[in-house]
């Protein structure tokens, strides 16, 4: 099951990574801010893990960095792309917004 992420969600994920945003701050900033860094995280790891191991498995490098970057701070995504800007894809048929969304245990 999957949640949508409130305001305080991505103030966490930012905080997290010792990011300063002011109390004015709209909505979609903080938002695209958020998805931003965790996409440009995932994109970096990928390219890192995949250099370490020669470039054998890229899937095994996605594996990795989405359960070091993603899963264990219980977010989820449905598709995302490293190429020319890195950025989180929504999932097709839905009419939503969101890109990543919040596990449920």
């Amino acid at each position: 099951m999957e949640q949508k992420l409130t305001k305080k969600d991505y103030l966490d994920i930012l905080a997290f990574y010792k990011i300063k945003v002011k109390k004015d701050t709209p909505f979609n900033k903080i938002k695209s801010k958020a998805e931003n860094l965790l996409v440009t995280k995932l994109c970096k790891c990928i390219k890192k893990v995949d250099m370490k191991n020669n470039k054998s498995n890229e899937s095994r490098a996605i594996a990795i960095c989405k359960n070091s970057i993603m899963t264990k701070k219980n977010l989820g995504f449905y598709k995302f792309k490293c190429k020319k800007t890195a950025r989180f894809i929504k999932k097709k048929n839905n009419k939503s917004r969101k890109k990543i969304y919040k596990l449920l245990k």
